[in-house]
């Protein structure tokens, strides 16, 4: 009798160990794909910020460049026609304009 008790709860005991270990694998492999993909987001997102930090940085030397009051002058004097204080050239009202033009 005690052979026959053995040999019912053995299988028994098998299936669920088997059973037990299926559920393992199968949730091992749910966990991997999970967090795999998710680690991939997180380098692409890592790459993306980089490259806009990189972005940024050369945005603020342009900024700077053009902000410079060389650049300003050299713009204002070159596209949109202004002159030097200095280069201006003033008619007084006590001189006559025949002695100017000489």
């Amino acid at each position: 009798m005690k052979r026959e008790k053995n040999k019912k709860i053995r299988p028994s005991l098998l299936i669920v160990l088997g059973i037990i270990l299926i559920i393992t694998m199968i949730s091992q492999l749910a966990f991997l794909s999970i967090f795999g993909t998710k680690g991939k987001e997180v380098a692409n997102i890592r790459n993306a910020q980089k490259e806009l930090i990189l972005e940024n940085e050369l945005l603020e030397v342009e900024i700077s460049k053009k902000q410079s009051l060389s650049r300003i002058k050299e713009v204002a004097i070159d596209e949109l026609g202004m002159v030097n204080v200095g280069d201006i050239e003033y008619i007084s009202h006590k001189e006559p304009l025949s002695e100017k033009n000489n």
